[in-house]
């Protein structure tokens, strides 16, 4: 702190503090005088900025893919759409394959 800093200081703390307006302007002047501006750390360049872009539209792909997945599940939930027959692929579609040929009683023709 500079000298001109403990002279205000010394002013306010003699006067009581009842320095009023004078010394509010006072303070901000002074306040505004020794404020070193800091230019703003870490930077970041063009390439990073393109990085932390592409990292953004990911996660807006994402977070829309997770709506969409969200909104089927809720109107599956609802009644409003209706499962069809699940196939994992090692099953054969047709009943009378599974066993191995007709069902007892049945009629081939």
């Amino acid at each position: 702190m500079g000298p001109e800093i403990w002279v205000a200081l010394l002013a306010v703390f003699v006067s009581g503090g009842a320095v009023g307006t004078a010394g509010t302007l006072l303070a901000q002047w002074l306040v505004r005088r020794f404020d070193t501006a800091s230019p703003p750390a870490n930077r970041l360049d063009a390439m990073e900025m393109e990085a932390l872009r592409g990292d953004l539209a990911e996660m807006g792909r994402y977070v829309r893919n997770l709506d969409a997945r969200m909104d089927f599940t809720e109107r599956l939930l609802d009644g409003a759409l209706a499962p069809g027959p699940r196939v994992t692929g090692s099953e054969p579609p047709d009943p009378e394959a599974r066993d191995g040929g007709p069902r007892p009683g049945s009629q081939v023709g």
